[in-house]
């Protein structure tokens, strides 16, 4: 048997991306009209039922695909399981789909396949918020829009890292710059402007968290307690923002830190990794805080998180009550 692989297998945290995953194996084996009689997907087959399927022959194609979700270690381990993946039909492409952040490699299954080469093992971890911005980039030039990094930060700071409402944002724009296109040649080539990007994508909410705490860094606190009833009404956690605003504080602390002890301010924002297009906004809020100003905002923010993960207080009187005392510095 050559290395070309037959058996996929998938897990992890981020089902959005393992659907991708999925659908581009699909998209690349079979044809829309061959899938109508060679792709089954199964939820919590039994060894028989998988196997009936597996092994049959594909019909009017080269390939079939069985997709497996749903299922246990009972079944992975069954001994028809183990006997079929020890020598998978050529013409037959599985894909396992366990939706669980870990796996057991010391099941017999994972034993047996792990050294073939006809087995893929794919664990899916969800993306870090850094992470965030160039997945927007590629899956916006999978859709045939090329756009920018300063776009893809904006795309996100209004989605949040929930990648199914990104990519309806992107389907939005790709639709937008490709309308009346004929061929996916005529599909738009150049850098797509943030102003348009602006006018096609529509948005559920008039702010997000990133503008309550750019409010908060403006030390624009009236505006900021507007911002957090609304924001809270609707549902986001204060312990989040909290998160978000420490990293901020955290990053202007230690520039504060870097300046004051003499270091040209390119070189600090180099070392804190400040994105070109949020240097003039970074800059402004380094501005308006001293370093004694920041150490407290800091300290504030340690006490808010513990206050609420430890304590029985209303989340929103505790995040008031911050912004209260930051108004106070």
């Amino acid at each position: 048997m050559n290395n070309e692989v037959l058996i996929y297998f998938f897990y992890g945290e981020d089902n959005f991306r393992i659907n991708k995953e999925i659908e581009k194996i699909k998209s690349g084996t079979l044809s829309e009209s061959e899938c109508d009689f060679n792709f089954d997907k199964l939820i919590a087959p039994s060894p028989s039922e998988f196997l009936n399927i597996a092994e049959s022959y594909p019909a009017f194609a080269e390939k079939r695909i069985v997709q497996a979700e749903d299922f246990d270690d009972s079944f992975l381990n069954d001994e028809s399981i183990l006997e079929y993946a020890k020598s998978p039909s050529p013409s037959t492409l599985v894909i396992f789909y366990y939706n669980e952040p870990k796996i057991n490699e010391n099941w017999k299954f994972f034993k047996e396949l792990k050294n073939t080469g006809y087995f893929k093992l794919n664990k899916v971890r969800k993306l870090y918020d850094n992470e965030i911005p160039s997945y927007i980039k590629n899956l916006a030039k999978e859709k045939g829009a090329s756009i920018s990094e300063e776009s893809a930060y904006y795309i996100m700071r209004y989605t949040g890292n929930n990648l199914l409402n990104i990519d309806s944002e992107l389907d939005k724009i790709a639709s937008g710059i490709n309308a009346g296109s004929n061929s996916a040649d005529s599909k738009v080539k150049t850098e797509i402007p943030i102003e348009k990007i602006k006018s096609l994508i529509s948005f559920s909410k008039k702010f997000s968290i990133f503008d309550l705490t750019d409010k908060i860094l403006d030390r624009d606190f009236r505006a900021a307690f507007s911002m957090f009833d609304v924001l809270y009404a609707d549902g986001e956690e204060p312990i989040k923002i909290i998160s978000i605003l420490y990293g901020e504080a955290k990053k202007l602390h230690r520039a504060k830190i870097q300046e004051k002890s003499g270091m040209n301010i390119e070189t600090v924002l180099n070392s804190i990794a400040v994105l070109p297009f949020l240097k003039g906004k970074f800059l402004k809020h380094l501005s308006l805080f001293n370093t004694a100003e920041l150490r407290k905002i800091v300290k504030l923010l340690e006490d808010a998180d513990l206050k609420l993960k430890t304590t029985s207080y209303p989340p929103d009187i505790i995040f008031e009550e911050f912004i209260f005392k930051l108004n106070r510095l």
